[in-house]
């Protein structure tokens, strides 16, 4: 008789868990959506294999970026997050979209006017925004700004096993644990992409933030110094379902063919192929 494994049966009821949690949101999105709330999400359909059969680049901000030349990523269909305005070549490169998810932007703790210097820095840009922001007073002026490119994505959904047939339509909710480099991914799905580099997705920066090192590029996040013990369990419990989220995701990219790269100098993401960062720009 096989020997009980505590752990393993643990993980196999997280993923009911959260599966079931996707059964529930999916319920109050279509209930709400009878309703018409989600109509700004229709417009979605206009990311709809924009960059079919093309390549992209997802460039995180992990420190191993620091050891990269990204320049050569002018000109390429790009996505960079959060703080990646403060790299030294953002300028240059003008990435095509920028990604903003974090409820951090709502509730404070980051300043809203980042928004405005991604705006100033690259003023075509596209941006991909959290669609819980939509309705919320301080995002009215981009809301109402039609000469800004802004496209509202729900990506609250769990990444399970359990999703492989399921489609991602970025004009509902879809999957993505609420993570920036999620909205990178599912949005690419969408757009058509068939070729997916990310790098600087090193996956380590709690490791870096508890060890009080550099997390990101630019050092380290003012915000963590706040944290208490409580905060780090939570975030170590939040590493590990991203960790599980990933490995599912690669699953996931491999049932549908879609082909994705790591091309991170160093990390954890082991769960996919790696390839030279400079052997693909060439």
């Amino acid at each position: 008789m096989e020997k009980f494994d505590f752990w393993k049966n643990k993980q196999k009821l997280d993923d009911y868990f959260f599966e079931l949690v996707n059964i529930v949101l999916r319920f109050i999105f279509f209930v709400r959506g009878l309703t018409g709330k989600y109509q700004y999400l229709k417009k979605n359909i206009e990311l709809k294999d924009m960059f079919k059969n093309q390549r992209c680049f997802l460039v995180a901000n992990g420190p191993s970026i620091n050891n990269q030349n990204l320049k050569p990523l002018s000109g390429e269909i790009t996505f960079f997050l959060n703080r990646a305005y403060k790299h030294k070549d953002y300028e240059f490169i003008k990435p095509t979209f920028h990604i903003l998810i974090d409820n951090k932007l709502a509730t404070g703790e980051w300043d809203i006017d980042m928004i405005d210097v991604i705006i100033k820095k690259n003023p075509n840009v596209i941006l991909l925004l959290n669609a819980k922001w939509y309705s919320l007073k301080k995002f009215n002026k981009y809301v109402n700004n039609n000469q800004l490119k802004i496209y509202w994505v729900d990506i609250s959904l769990f990444t399970t096993p359990f999703h492989n047939k399921r489609t991602i339509d970025l004009k509902k909710i879809t999957y993505g644990s609420g993570s920036a480099t999620s909205v990178a991914f599912m949005s690419s799905i969408y757009m058509g992409i068939s070729n997916f580099y990310f790098l600087g997705n090193d996956g380590n920066g709690l490791c870096h933030e508890i060890l009080e090192q550099d997390s990101h590029f630019y050092g380290k996040n003012p915000d963590n110094s706040l944290k208490k013990i409580n905060d780090i369990i939570t975030d170590l419990y939040m590493m590990h379902l991203s960790l599980k989220h990933w490995v599912y995701f690669s699953e996931y990219c491999d049932h549908i063919g879609f082909n994705v790269f790591n091309c991170t100098e160093g990390g954890i993401f082991h769960m996919f192929r790696r390839k030279k960062f400079e052997d693909v720009i060439k």
